[in-house]
Formats: C-alpha cells, structure tokens, sequence
C-alpha cells in the first residue's frame, strides 16, 4: 500500500525489517554453482541480487526465511541467481558503460531525471523501486564493480530537490540512509559513501 503525505510517497518497506540482515561484504567472492559445480566466483558484491532478493520477497508477503545468512550456500546461491537476472544481461552493464564516460553529461542527467520519474511511477503503484548509483566516471571497463544498486521505498519531492529512503545491503538494518537529487541533478548522500554521478531505473 502507497501512503502519501504532503510531498511524500513511501511504502511499508523497512531495510531493519524487510532488508537482508548482514552486509554486502564478500572478501572470497560468491561462488557461482551449477548442479553443486563451482564455476567461478562473484567479486565487487551482490548489492543487486540482495535487493531483487528482498524486494521480490516483500512483494510477494513472504518473510525472509531464517537461513538467510553468508554461510549458508544453497541462499548464496538464490543471491547470485538475482544477482545475474538483476544485471538484465547485455543491456544493463552497457548502460553503466555508456554512462560512466566523463564527457556524458547530459546523458547522465536525464538518466537521472528518468529515474526519479521511475521510482515514483513505482511507489505510486505500491512497490519499492530498485535504483541504480553510478559511483565513477572513467573510459576504463573495470570500474563497472564500483557502481552499486539501491531499493527507493520512500519519496519526498520539493521544488529544488527529491529526497529518496534507500534500503543500502551496504548498510544492513539502518533505515536511514538517504539520497537527495538537486535540481542541478547533484546527488547527495548521507552516508560516507562515494557520491553517486547519475542514477539508473531498472
């Protein structure tokens, strides 16, 4: 259900209660199994695959289920599953790509500008929306494991700036984190994380 209040849109989402309850830490990497074969290993995080993970377990009314922990390998598994099908092979890591090119300014403006109508259009409809933060601006490929996804569950709109609650898997159980776009399309947080240069819809 959709609350509005004044500016605010927001659901009953809740990163204390509906969020994976540990971090996105993964120093060994997440293994990627077929038929209990290790193929090869998931490095840079699963930010994507624990946000589709909780916000598909939330839209369903589910609970996250008890044995929802790192050490456990059949959940990892479930993890890097939504972390494949959250990248939207080929196309998302093209748009990071595209993205993240110094000189694309304007792109990265109304990607944003695109977004924030995005998450509204899903808040509006009763869902958290997933959001994605480009986190660095370089012509090199590598930097494609410093951007981060987030999951927007609350929305405040003033006519000089949009105030996004995130759910972080940077930030297990905090339920303030919090994103503010200016009208400058400058993006703020109010964590000690990097400053995000555009944002994407999913």
């Amino acid at each position: 259900m959709t609350t509005w209040s004044g500016r605010t849109l927001s659901v009953d989402f809740r990163p204390s209660r509906d969020g994976l309850p540990f971090g996105n830490v993964w120093p060994k990497g997440a293994a990627i199994r077929v038929q209990k074969r290790a193929l090869g290993r998931v490095y840079g995080g699963l930010c994507g695959g624990m946000v589709h993970f909780a916000r598909e377990r939330w839209l369903a009314g589910d609970p996250l289920p008890n044995d929802a922990t790192p050490a456990n390998p059949g959940f990892v598994d479930q993890l890097v599953a939504a972390q494949i099908e959250s990248l939207g092979l080929p196309n998302g890591p093209l748009r990071y790509l595209a993205l993240q090119l110094p000189h694309r300014v304007t792109a990265r403006r109304r990607s944003t500008a695109r977004t924030l109508a995005a998450v509204r259009a899903d808040l509006e409809a009763g869902r958290p929306s997933c959001v994605g933060l480009l986190r660095a601006l370089s012509w090199n490929p590598a930097v494609l494991s410093k951007h981060h996804v987030v999951l927007a569950f609350a929305m405040r709109e003033d006519p000089d700036e949009a105030d996004l609650r995130v759910y972080d898997p940077n930030h297990p159980g905090n339920d303030r984190v919090r994103l503010t776009i200016g009208a400058d399309s400058v993006i703020r947080t109010n964590q000690r994380d990097p400053q995000p240069y555009a944002l994407l819809d999913f």
